[in-house]
């Protein structure tokens, strides 16, 4: 913790975007994975609804368990 608050704004928004960018390649991976039938356009549209949604796991996929 000290080293993030070490970190000026600028350097917490540049780590926060990297960040979005791994877990957005990560998402794209695993829809991949779990259809592999799917073409690259309705894979990204999957990914795409999955960011609308606010990134949460429950909205994209009816099995998800409750909270």
């Amino acid at each position: 913790m000290a080293a993030y608050r070490a970190m000026t704004l600028e350097q917490r928004f540049k780590r926060g975007l990297e960040f979005m960018g791994k877990v957005y390649t990560f998402k794209v991976a695993s829809v991949r994975a779990h259809h592999p039938g799917w073409s690259e356009e309705k894979i990204m549209n999957e990914v795409r609804q999955w960011v609308r949604n606010g990134m949460n796991p429950a909205e994209m996929y009816q099995w998800w368990p409750p909270d």
